[in-house]
């Protein structure tokens, strides 16, 4: 009998050769010896995935009303977004935040970002002013006020008419121009125009599973059940544990002889209840010669680690730290959960570039325009939103960065690589202090006389009050207009 030659046979011809079960996997790695890649045999062949399940409106209630560590995984992110706030860069006077504070706009994007999370996507419906119906697009010439905030999960919001924006050019391509918004509190039902939206979309899906949610996204715990199925289970098993930690065994002598006779059960429930008595009042066992009384306990080595590497799983899936998530300090030889406490910051940062800062300039602008607002209807030309960094310095820590970056100051200054203006501006010229400096390079190539700035200084000095906590000697210089021209 000859041989059968692999290596001499093409992938075709191989694919022909038949095996005992007659069917292997169509590519990858197989071996007839060993069994693997081969139906029958390898238990990795019949592996595949499959979503467990698709949550609906009911069941994402329940689940954030009933669970407390998904309810904190909904809320953790969002709070933490809006939590140090942000500046409006151009808007010296606070003038806007102030606005915002009187219609409670921290709370509505606390709140429509975490009815994303949770369902997938929410809107806020702005109650702007300006003379025209909720389903009219905004009419931003005639803007007079911004005057509430109200916010719809998606499940209560939809496509008016089952359509989304086709063209390519609008900034509304792929969502709905018009929304269907069905307040199930109230059971008022009205449309409202996509320009009067403020939209939040959390996990985001490829536009084919899109079309299956009415165009949103996948609410979160889609994407984090399983692990958090895993962790309630192990803590729920644990507790059942403990509830038979502890066992009591009662050797009795010749027992299956009293269970065979007549009246047993009676003189075994008799033994027992002067067992419980005599220990019940005087804490002490009394038995017979023969008899055994012994207490054990169930082995629990290895449960505590158990449990942390669920928990651990969660917090991966979830995106929040150990530390925030279950409220515990980090483990190991000089852990302080820092790192982990400042990933988790990077990500949030981002979430607030990506889901919030459209948010929060789509609302800042039609504020400004506002014909009744602090800006009279008129939108500076630069202005931006930044957010308040999240990671905030002790006293101590904030004071010794401002001791080094005057340092570095100095020696700049020092050495003519910055003048007195270009630091002054730099650190104090913006809504708070700052370490960043900024140089302004057309004013350095067009160069000054100081001879004309002199002469200058001199007949505008009078006039001119200097800026606050710098005095008229400094700005009677050169340097001084300097400053005054970067102002």
């Amino acid at each position: 009998m000859g041989t059968y030659n692999f290596e001499k046979k093409s992938a075709e011809e191989q694919s022909r050769i038949p095996h005992q079960d007659g069917n292997v996997k169509s590519d990858g790695w197989v071996n007839v010896l060993t069994g693997l890649g081969m139906r029958g045999r390898d238990k990795n062949v019949h592996s595949h995935f499959w979503i467990e399940r698709i949550f609906e409106q009911a069941e994402l209630d329940q689940l954030y009303r009933s669970d407390g560590i998904t309810r904190r995984i909904m809320d953790i992110v969002p709070a933490e977004m809006v939590r140090q706030g942000w500046e409006i860069e151009g808007d010296s006077d606070q003038k806007i935040n102030s606005k915002m504070e009187s219609i409670k706009a921290s709370y509505s994007l606390i709140t429509v970002l975490r009815w994303a999370r949770l369902y997938g996507g929410a809107l806020c419906v702005m109650g702007i002013a300006d003379g025209l119906p909720l389903e009219e697009p905004v009419d931003e010439k005639n803007i007079r006020d911004v005057k509430w905030l109200h916010v719809f999960d998606r499940f209560q919001a939809f496509s008016r008419d089952g359509t989304f924006e086709k063209d390519l050019n609008s900034p509304n391509y792929g969502f709905p121009n018009v929304y269907t918004v069905n307040d199930t509190r109230t059971g008022a039902l009205f449309y409202v125009h996509h320009s009067r939206i403020l939209r939040a979309d959390w996990s985001i899906l490829p536009p084919r599973q899109q079309n299956f949610n009415n165009g949103w996204g996948d609410p979160l715990i889609q994407s984090i059940y399983n692990e958090l199925k895993n962790y309630s289970t192990a803590f729920a098993n644990a507790g059942l544990i403990m509830q038979d930690f502890v066992n009591y065994t009662l050797s009795i002598p010749n027992l299956a002889e009293l269970i065979a006779s007549q009246c047993a059960d009676n003189q075994v429930m008799k033994r027992l209840d002067i067992l419980n008595l005599t220990k019940g009042a005087t804490n002490t066992m009394i038995l017979d010669a023969q008899e055994k009384y012994e207490k054990s306990s169930t082995n629990i080595s290895g449960v505590p680690e158990l449990l942390d590497r669920f928990m651990l799983a969660l917090s991966a899936v979830s995106g929040v730290p150990i530390s925030l998530l279950f409220g515990r300090s980090a483990a190991g030889l000089n852990s302080t959960g820092d790192n982990d406490v400042r990933n988790f910051y990077d990500m949030v940062k981002q979430e607030q570039e990506t889901k919030l800062k459209p948010m929060l300039e789509k609302l800042t602008r039609y504020i400004m325009l506002s014909k009744d607002g602090s800006f009279a209807g008129i939108e500076p030309e630069n202005w931006s939103v930044q957010f308040v960094p999240l990671w905030q310095n002790t006293e101590e820590q904030e004071a010794l960065v401002r001791k080094i970056v005057a340092e570095t100051d100095a020696i700049y200054l020092d050495r003519g690589v910055l003048d007195a203006a270009e630091v002054a501006v730099s650190r104090f010229g913006g809504n708070r202090w700052s370490m960043n400096t900024e140089v302004d390079l057309e004013a350095r190539e067009g160069g000054f006389d100081p001879k004309e700035v002199e002469e200058l200084e001199k007949e505008k000095a009078a006039q001119e009050t200097p800026p606050p906590g710098i005095g008229p000697d400094f700005m009677s210089t050169g340097v001084g207009s300097r400053y005054r021209g970067a102002l």
